[in-house]
Protein backbone atom coordinates (compact mmCIF):
# COMPACT_ATOMS: atom_id res chain seq x y z
CA UNK A 1 0.00 0.00 0.00
CA UNK A 2 1.28 3.47 -0.88
CA UNK A 3 2.05 5.81 2.02
CA UNK A 4 1.80 8.88 -0.19
CA UNK A 5 -0.27 11.62 1.48
CA UNK A 6 -3.72 12.33 0.00
CA UNK A 7 -4.07 15.19 -2.49
CA UNK A 8 -4.50 18.74 -1.28
CA UNK A 9 -8.25 18.78 -1.76
CA UNK A 10 -8.70 15.81 0.59
CA UNK A 11 -6.31 17.20 3.17
CA UNK A 12 -7.87 20.66 3.32
CA UNK A 13 -9.59 21.80 6.53
CA UNK A 14 -13.38 22.18 6.73
CA UNK A 15 -15.07 24.97 4.82
CA UNK A 16 -15.70 27.01 7.95
CA UNK A 17 -11.91 27.21 8.45
CA UNK A 18 -10.50 27.94 4.97
CA UNK A 19 -6.94 27.09 4.06
CA UNK A 20 -6.35 30.67 2.99
CA UNK A 21 -8.32 33.50 1.46
CA UNK A 22 -9.12 33.14 -2.19
CA UNK A 23 -6.40 34.83 -4.17
CA UNK A 24 -6.00 35.04 -7.91
CA UNK A 25 -2.40 35.79 -8.94
CA UNK A 26 -2.21 38.86 -11.20
CA UNK A 27 -1.07 38.62 -14.80
CA UNK A 28 2.67 38.60 -15.39
CA UNK A 29 2.53 42.16 -16.72
CA UNK A 30 0.54 43.53 -13.78
CA UNK A 31 2.44 41.46 -11.25
CA UNK A 32 5.73 42.53 -12.75
CA UNK A 33 4.70 46.18 -12.69
CA UNK A 34 3.60 45.96 -9.05
CA UNK A 35 6.84 44.24 -8.14
CA UNK A 36 8.80 46.87 -10.08
CA UNK A 37 7.03 49.72 -8.26
CA UNK A 38 7.80 47.97 -4.99
CA UNK A 39 11.41 47.72 -6.05
CA UNK A 40 11.54 51.49 -6.37
CA UNK A 41 10.61 51.66 -2.69
CA UNK A 42 13.31 49.13 -1.89
CA UNK A 43 15.75 50.99 -4.11
CA UNK A 44 15.25 54.31 -2.32
CA UNK A 45 15.62 52.59 1.05
CA UNK A 46 18.80 50.86 -0.07
CA UNK A 47 20.21 54.07 -1.48
CA UNK A 48 19.47 55.84 1.80
CA UNK A 49 21.15 52.97 3.65
CA UNK A 50 24.23 53.34 1.44
CA UNK A 51 24.27 57.04 2.20
CA UNK A 52 23.90 56.56 5.96
CA UNK A 53 26.44 53.79 6.38
CA UNK A 54 28.89 55.10 3.80
CA UNK A 55 28.97 58.75 4.81
CA UNK A 56 28.49 58.58 8.57
CA UNK A 57 30.26 55.29 9.38
CA UNK A 58 33.15 55.93 6.97
CA UNK A 59 34.84 53.27 4.82
CA UNK A 60 36.00 51.21 7.82
CA UNK A 61 32.61 51.26 9.57
CA UNK A 62 30.90 50.50 6.29
CA UNK A 63 33.26 47.53 5.90
CA UNK A 64 32.23 46.13 9.29
CA UNK A 65 28.56 46.62 8.40
CA UNK A 66 29.15 44.77 5.10
CA UNK A 67 30.79 41.86 6.92
CA UNK A 68 27.88 41.69 9.39
CA UNK A 69 25.45 41.60 6.44
CA UNK A 70 27.51 38.81 4.92
CA UNK A 71 27.30 36.90 8.21
CA UNK A 72 23.51 37.08 8.15
CA UNK A 73 23.47 35.77 4.61
CA UNK A 74 25.84 32.90 5.37
CA UNK A 75 23.93 31.88 8.51
CA UNK A 76 20.69 31.81 6.52
CA UNK A 77 22.10 29.65 3.73
CA UNK A 78 22.23 26.12 5.28
CA UNK A 79 18.46 25.96 5.84
CA UNK A 80 17.29 29.01 3.88
CA UNK A 81 16.07 27.02 0.86
CA UNK A 82 13.44 25.14 2.87
CA UNK A 83 10.97 27.66 1.41
CA UNK A 84 11.62 26.17 -2.05
CA UNK A 85 10.89 22.72 -0.65
CA UNK A 86 7.61 24.14 0.72
CA UNK A 87 6.72 25.42 -2.75
CA UNK A 88 7.48 21.96 -4.14
CA UNK A 89 5.11 20.37 -1.62
CA UNK A 90 2.35 22.77 -2.67
CA UNK A 91 3.02 22.17 -6.36
CA UNK A 92 2.84 18.39 -5.87
CA UNK A 93 -0.23 18.80 -3.60
CA UNK A 94 1.36 16.77 -0.81
CA UNK A 95 0.72 19.26 2.01
CA UNK A 96 -1.56 22.18 2.77
CA UNK A 97 -0.34 25.75 3.06
CA UNK A 98 -1.23 25.86 6.76
CA UNK A 99 0.72 22.68 7.43
CA UNK A 100 3.72 24.24 5.73
CA UNK A 101 3.16 27.39 7.79
CA UNK A 102 3.43 25.36 10.99
CA UNK A 103 6.36 23.35 9.68
CA UNK A 104 8.18 26.57 8.81
CA UNK A 105 7.96 27.82 12.39
CA UNK A 106 9.42 24.60 13.81
CA UNK A 107 12.22 24.35 11.25
CA UNK A 108 13.10 28.05 11.50
CA UNK A 109 13.70 27.94 15.23
CA UNK A 110 15.27 24.48 15.41
CA UNK A 111 17.59 24.97 12.42
CA UNK A 112 18.23 28.61 13.27
CA UNK A 113 19.29 27.80 16.82
CA UNK A 114 21.64 25.07 15.57
CA UNK A 115 23.20 27.38 12.98
CA UNK A 116 23.60 30.15 15.55
CA UNK A 117 25.36 27.82 17.99
CA UNK A 118 27.84 26.70 15.33
CA UNK A 119 28.56 30.27 14.19
CA UNK A 120 29.00 31.49 17.76
CA UNK A 121 31.39 28.64 18.50
CA UNK A 122 33.71 29.44 15.57
CA UNK A 123 33.53 33.25 15.90
CA UNK A 124 36.69 33.51 18.12
CA UNK A 125 38.71 32.42 15.08
CA UNK A 126 38.18 35.92 13.65
CA UNK A 127 39.94 37.66 16.54
CA UNK A 128 38.81 41.23 17.16
CA UNK A 129 36.13 40.80 14.50
CA UNK A 130 34.48 37.90 16.38
CA UNK A 131 31.32 39.91 17.02
CA UNK A 132 30.76 40.55 13.28
CA UNK A 133 29.83 36.86 13.01
CA UNK A 134 28.60 36.09 16.54
CA UNK A 135 26.03 38.87 16.96
CA UNK A 136 24.32 38.46 13.53
CA UNK A 137 24.14 34.69 14.06
CA UNK A 138 21.87 35.15 17.10
CA UNK A 139 18.94 36.34 14.95
CA UNK A 140 19.14 33.42 12.48
CA UNK A 141 15.81 31.85 13.62
CA UNK A 142 13.97 35.09 12.84
CA UNK A 143 15.76 35.56 9.52
CA UNK A 144 14.75 32.04 8.48
CA UNK A 145 11.16 32.51 9.64
CA UNK A 146 10.79 35.67 7.56
CA UNK A 147 12.26 33.91 4.52
CA UNK A 148 9.89 30.94 4.89
CA UNK A 149 6.86 33.20 5.27
CA UNK A 150 7.84 35.21 2.21
CA UNK A 151 8.37 31.95 0.33
CA UNK A 152 4.84 30.75 1.13
CA UNK A 153 3.40 33.95 -0.30
CA UNK A 154 5.58 33.59 -3.38
CA UNK A 155 4.54 29.98 -3.93
CA UNK A 156 0.89 31.03 -3.74
CA UNK A 157 1.51 33.78 -6.29
CA UNK A 158 0.71 36.54 -3.77
CA UNK A 159 3.08 39.09 -5.29
CA UNK A 160 1.72 42.00 -3.26
CA UNK A 161 2.51 40.31 0.05
CA UNK A 162 6.02 39.45 -1.13
CA UNK A 163 6.52 43.08 -2.14
CA UNK A 164 5.26 44.31 1.23
CA UNK A 165 7.70 42.07 3.08
CA UNK A 166 10.65 43.17 0.97
CA UNK A 167 9.79 46.83 1.35
CA UNK A 168 9.33 46.31 5.07
CA UNK A 169 12.73 44.66 5.35
CA UNK A 170 14.55 47.54 3.67
CA UNK A 171 12.57 50.33 5.36
CA UNK A 172 12.84 48.83 8.85
CA UNK A 173 16.60 48.44 8.40
CA UNK A 174 16.88 52.19 7.76
CA UNK A 175 14.54 53.07 10.63
CA UNK A 176 16.56 51.02 13.11
CA UNK A 177 20.06 51.97 11.95
CA UNK A 178 19.54 55.72 11.49
CA UNK A 179 19.22 56.76 15.19
CA UNK A 180 22.49 55.18 16.43
CA UNK A 181 24.39 56.37 13.36
CA UNK A 182 23.17 59.95 13.74
CA UNK A 183 23.85 59.81 17.48
CA UNK A 184 27.47 58.86 16.79
CA UNK A 185 27.28 55.38 18.36
CA UNK A 186 30.07 52.88 17.82
CA UNK A 187 29.94 50.50 14.87
CA UNK A 188 29.23 47.56 17.19
CA UNK A 189 26.30 49.31 18.91
CA UNK A 190 24.91 50.51 15.57
CA UNK A 191 25.00 47.04 14.05
CA UNK A 192 23.43 45.46 17.15
CA UNK A 193 20.45 47.86 16.99
CA UNK A 194 20.15 47.30 13.23
CA UNK A 195 19.88 43.53 13.81
CA UNK A 196 16.69 44.07 15.81
CA UNK A 197 14.90 45.13 12.61
CA UNK A 198 15.03 41.51 11.39
CA UNK A 199 13.35 40.29 14.58
CA UNK A 200 10.57 42.88 14.36
CA UNK A 201 9.94 42.07 10.69
CA UNK A 202 9.65 38.31 11.30
CA UNK A 203 7.16 38.78 14.14
CA UNK A 204 5.09 41.26 12.14
CA UNK A 205 5.09 38.95 9.10
CA UNK A 206 3.88 36.05 11.25
CA UNK A 207 0.71 37.84 12.33
CA UNK A 208 0.04 39.04 8.78
CA UNK A 209 0.38 35.53 7.34
CA UNK A 210 -1.85 34.12 10.08
CA UNK A 211 -4.58 36.62 9.15
CA UNK A 212 -4.27 35.54 5.51
CA UNK A 213 -4.43 31.75 5.89
CA UNK A 214 -5.44 31.11 9.49
CA UNK A 215 -3.51 29.63 12.40
CA UNK A 216 -0.58 27.38 11.50
CA UNK A 217 -1.06 23.62 11.61
CA UNK A 218 1.85 21.57 12.88
CA UNK A 219 2.15 18.30 10.91
CA UNK A 220 2.00 15.09 12.90
CA UNK A 221 4.88 12.70 12.54
CA UNK A 222 8.26 13.39 11.02
CA UNK A 223 7.71 12.36 7.38
CA UNK A 224 6.91 15.82 6.04
CA UNK A 225 9.62 17.46 8.17
CA UNK A 226 12.23 15.03 6.85
CA UNK A 227 11.14 15.40 3.21
CA UNK A 228 11.08 19.19 3.27
CA UNK A 229 14.32 19.54 5.22
CA UNK A 230 16.14 17.02 3.02
CA UNK A 231 15.13 18.77 -0.20
CA UNK A 232 15.85 22.18 1.30
CA UNK A 233 19.34 21.07 2.29
CA UNK A 234 19.92 19.70 -1.20
CA UNK A 235 19.12 23.10 -2.69
CA UNK A 236 21.10 24.86 0.02
CA UNK A 237 24.17 22.93 -1.05
CA UNK A 238 24.35 25.09 -4.15
CA UNK A 239 22.96 28.16 -2.36
CA UNK A 240 26.08 28.06 -0.17
CA UNK A 241 28.15 28.11 -3.33
CA UNK A 242 26.02 30.89 -4.82
CA UNK A 243 26.29 33.16 -1.77
CA UNK A 244 30.02 32.55 -1.51
CA UNK A 245 30.33 33.33 -5.20
CA UNK A 246 28.42 36.60 -4.89
CA UNK A 247 30.39 37.67 -1.81
CA UNK A 248 33.71 36.06 -2.68
CA UNK A 249 35.29 39.45 -3.29
CA UNK A 250 34.34 40.72 0.17
CA UNK A 251 35.85 37.63 1.79
CA UNK A 252 39.06 37.97 -0.23
CA UNK A 253 39.34 41.66 0.62
CA UNK A 254 38.69 40.92 4.30
CA UNK A 255 41.60 38.49 4.12
CA UNK A 256 44.06 40.55 2.07
CA UNK A 257 42.97 44.20 2.56
CA UNK A 258 41.70 46.65 5.17
CA UNK A 259 38.18 47.22 6.52
CA UNK A 260 38.14 50.46 4.51
CA UNK A 261 38.76 48.60 1.24
CA UNK A 262 36.00 46.16 2.14
CA UNK A 263 33.72 49.14 2.73
CA UNK A 264 34.51 50.69 -0.66
CA UNK A 265 33.89 47.43 -2.52
CA UNK A 266 30.68 46.83 -0.54
CA UNK A 267 29.31 50.16 -1.82
CA UNK A 268 29.89 48.98 -5.40
CA UNK A 269 28.23 45.64 -4.62
CA UNK A 270 25.25 47.44 -3.07
CA UNK A 271 24.92 49.56 -6.20
CA UNK A 272 24.85 46.44 -8.41
CA UNK A 273 22.03 45.08 -6.24
CA UNK A 274 20.09 48.25 -7.07
CA UNK A 275 20.67 47.53 -10.76
CA UNK A 276 19.17 44.06 -10.29
CA UNK A 277 15.99 45.20 -8.52
CA UNK A 278 13.92 45.18 -11.73
CA UNK A 279 15.06 41.64 -12.54
CA UNK A 280 14.03 40.51 -9.06
CA UNK A 281 10.60 41.97 -9.75
CA UNK A 282 10.26 39.78 -12.82
CA UNK A 283 11.54 36.73 -10.95
CA UNK A 284 8.87 37.18 -8.28
CA UNK A 285 6.03 37.73 -10.76
CA UNK A 286 6.93 34.70 -12.90
CA UNK A 287 7.88 32.26 -10.13
CA UNK A 288 4.40 30.78 -9.75
CA UNK A 289 3.94 30.09 -13.47
CA UNK A 290 7.47 28.87 -14.16
CA UNK A 291 7.12 26.47 -11.22
CA UNK A 292 3.60 25.13 -11.78
CA UNK A 293 2.86 25.37 -15.55
CA UNK A 294 3.61 22.58 -18.03
CA UNK A 295 7.26 21.93 -18.90
CA UNK A 296 6.95 23.55 -22.36
CA UNK A 297 5.16 26.65 -21.08
CA UNK A 298 7.61 26.96 -18.18
CA UNK A 299 10.63 26.74 -20.49
CA UNK A 300 9.22 29.30 -22.92
CA UNK A 301 8.44 31.72 -20.08
CA UNK A 302 11.92 31.19 -18.59
CA UNK A 303 13.58 32.24 -21.86
CA UNK A 304 11.31 35.25 -22.25
CA UNK A 305 11.98 36.29 -18.65
CA UNK A 306 15.74 35.96 -19.22
CA UNK A 307 15.55 38.36 -22.17
CA UNK A 308 13.56 40.92 -20.21
CA UNK A 309 15.83 40.62 -17.18
CA UNK A 310 18.90 41.41 -19.27
CA UNK A 311 17.13 44.33 -20.98
CA UNK A 312 16.08 45.86 -17.65
CA UNK A 313 19.50 45.37 -16.06
CA UNK A 314 21.20 46.93 -19.09
CA UNK A 315 18.83 49.91 -19.06
CA UNK A 316 19.46 50.45 -15.34
CA UNK A 317 23.22 50.24 -15.89
CA UNK A 318 23.10 52.88 -18.64
CA UNK A 319 21.50 55.30 -16.15
CA UNK A 320 23.19 54.43 -12.84
CA UNK A 321 26.82 53.85 -13.85
CA UNK A 322 27.40 57.28 -15.49
CA UNK A 323 25.47 59.00 -12.69
CA UNK A 324 27.72 57.39 -10.08
CA UNK A 325 30.72 59.40 -11.32
CA UNK A 326 28.93 62.61 -10.37
CA UNK A 327 26.72 61.60 -7.44
CA UNK A 328 28.77 59.25 -5.28
CA UNK A 329 31.72 61.54 -4.42
CA UNK A 330 29.25 64.27 -3.48
CA UNK A 331 26.93 61.97 -1.48
CA UNK A 332 29.46 59.77 0.31
CA UNK A 333 32.39 62.13 0.76
CA UNK A 334 36.09 61.25 0.59
CA UNK A 335 37.38 57.70 0.50
CA UNK A 336 35.01 56.29 -2.14
CA UNK A 337 36.55 57.60 -5.35
CA UNK A 338 37.15 54.08 -6.70
CA UNK A 339 33.47 53.05 -6.58
CA UNK A 340 32.42 54.29 -10.09
CA UNK A 341 35.26 52.35 -11.74
CA UNK A 342 34.33 49.26 -9.74
CA UNK A 343 30.76 49.61 -11.01
CA UNK A 344 32.00 49.63 -14.60
CA UNK A 345 34.04 46.48 -13.96
CA UNK A 346 31.07 44.79 -12.27
CA UNK A 347 28.55 45.60 -15.04
CA UNK A 348 29.18 42.34 -17.00
CA UNK A 349 28.47 40.42 -13.79
CA UNK A 350 25.21 42.35 -13.35
CA UNK A 351 24.01 41.34 -16.83
CA UNK A 352 25.04 37.72 -16.24
CA UNK A 353 23.25 37.51 -12.88
CA UNK A 354 20.15 38.97 -14.50
CA UNK A 355 20.23 36.29 -17.21
CA UNK A 356 20.72 33.35 -14.85
CA UNK A 357 18.18 34.31 -12.17
CA UNK A 358 15.01 33.03 -13.95
CA UNK A 359 16.59 29.58 -14.27
CA UNK A 360 16.45 29.04 -10.50
CA UNK A 361 12.66 28.62 -10.50
CA UNK A 362 12.81 26.25 -13.46
CA UNK A 363 15.44 23.92 -12.02
CA UNK A 364 14.39 24.04 -8.36
CA UNK A 365 10.64 23.42 -8.67
CA UNK A 366 9.65 22.70 -12.29
CA UNK A 367 12.46 20.29 -13.26
CA UNK A 368 13.24 19.24 -9.65
CA UNK A 369 16.94 19.21 -10.54
CA UNK A 370 18.65 21.65 -8.17
CA UNK A 371 21.92 19.86 -8.88
CA UNK A 372 21.93 21.57 -12.28
CA UNK A 373 22.14 24.98 -10.63
CA UNK A 374 24.75 23.62 -8.25
CA UNK A 375 26.97 22.87 -11.25
CA UNK A 376 26.43 26.41 -12.50
CA UNK A 377 27.33 28.11 -9.24
CA UNK A 378 30.16 25.68 -8.49
CA UNK A 379 31.83 26.37 -11.84
CA UNK A 380 31.50 30.10 -11.24
CA UNK A 381 32.84 29.81 -7.67
CA UNK A 382 35.93 27.90 -8.79
CA UNK A 383 36.78 30.60 -11.33
CA UNK A 384 35.88 33.39 -8.90
CA UNK A 385 38.01 31.99 -6.07
CA UNK A 386 41.03 31.35 -8.26
CA UNK A 387 40.91 34.85 -9.72
CA UNK A 388 40.34 36.50 -6.33
CA UNK A 389 43.33 34.75 -4.82
CA UNK A 390 45.41 35.83 -7.80
CA UNK A 391 44.15 39.37 -8.46
CA UNK A 392 43.07 40.79 -5.08
CA UNK A 393 46.60 40.84 -3.56
CA UNK A 394 47.75 42.74 -6.69
CA UNK A 395 44.81 44.96 -7.69
CA UNK A 396 42.71 45.05 -4.53
CA UNK A 397 39.03 45.85 -5.10
CA UNK A 398 39.51 46.10 -8.87
CA UNK A 399 40.78 42.52 -8.91
CA UNK A 400 37.69 41.38 -7.00
CA UNK A 401 35.44 43.11 -9.55
CA UNK A 402 37.21 41.48 -12.51
CA UNK A 403 36.93 38.09 -10.80
CA UNK A 404 33.19 38.55 -10.24
CA UNK A 405 32.45 39.49 -13.86
CA UNK A 406 34.53 36.65 -15.25
CA UNK A 407 32.78 34.12 -13.04
CA UNK A 408 29.41 35.57 -14.08
CA UNK A 409 30.19 34.83 -17.72
CA UNK A 410 31.08 31.26 -16.78
CA UNK A 411 27.76 30.90 -14.91
CA UNK A 412 25.73 32.03 -17.93
CA UNK A 413 27.49 29.64 -20.30
CA UNK A 414 27.16 26.61 -18.02
CA UNK A 415 23.62 27.52 -16.90
CA UNK A 416 22.15 27.99 -20.36
CA UNK A 417 23.71 24.78 -21.63
CA UNK A 418 22.04 22.88 -18.77
CA UNK A 419 18.74 24.65 -19.45
CA UNK A 420 18.93 23.87 -23.18
CA UNK A 421 19.42 20.19 -22.39
CA UNK A 422 16.17 20.20 -20.38
CA UNK A 423 14.08 22.39 -22.68
CA UNK A 424 15.50 22.20 -26.23
CA UNK A 425 16.01 25.97 -26.10
CA UNK A 426 18.41 27.54 -28.57
CA UNK A 427 20.97 30.26 -28.01
CA UNK A 428 19.17 32.38 -30.62
CA UNK A 429 16.12 32.43 -28.33
CA UNK A 430 18.01 34.82 -26.04
CA UNK A 431 18.36 37.45 -28.76
CA UNK A 432 16.25 40.53 -27.83
CA UNK A 433 13.22 41.02 -30.07
CA UNK A 434 11.35 44.10 -31.12
CA UNK A 435 8.28 42.66 -29.40
CA UNK A 436 10.19 42.71 -26.11
CA UNK A 437 10.51 46.49 -26.38
CA UNK A 438 7.01 47.13 -27.69
CA UNK A 439 5.60 45.16 -24.74
CA UNK A 440 6.68 47.98 -22.43
CA UNK A 441 5.16 50.58 -24.75
CA UNK A 442 1.87 48.64 -24.80
CA UNK A 443 1.92 48.27 -21.02
CA UNK A 444 2.53 52.01 -20.57
CA UNK A 445 -0.35 52.81 -22.94
CA UNK A 446 -2.64 50.41 -21.11
CA UNK A 447 -1.83 51.98 -17.76
CA UNK A 448 -2.32 55.48 -19.18
CA UNK A 449 -5.76 54.55 -20.52
CA UNK A 450 -6.67 52.91 -17.22
CA UNK A 451 -5.59 56.03 -15.33
CA UNK A 452 -7.66 58.21 -17.64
Amino acid sequence: MSDRPPPLADASPPLEEPEHKEFEPPSIAVGGLEALLARFGVMFSQMFMILLTGRFMGPSGRGLYALASLSIGLCQVPFGSVWVANARELAKRRATARELFGLSIVVAFAAGTLTSAVAFAISPVFGDRWWVLALPSLITPFVLLRAYQEGLYQALGHVRAVNALRIGRSVLAVVFIAPPILAGASSQTTILIWLMSFVVLAITAYFRLRRFMGSPRFPRGLTLYRRVTRYGLTISSFRVVEVLNERNGLLALALFATDATVGVFSIAIAATEVLLLATEALAVSTFNRISFDSREESAALSVRTMRHCVLLAAAASVVVVPASYVALPWLLGPGYGEVPLLLVLLTPNVLCLAAVRPLYSFFQVQAEKPVSMFRVTAAALIVNTALNLTLVPIWGAKGAAVAASTSGIVAVVVGYRAFAAESNARLADLRPRWSDLTAYVDLAGSLRRRGA
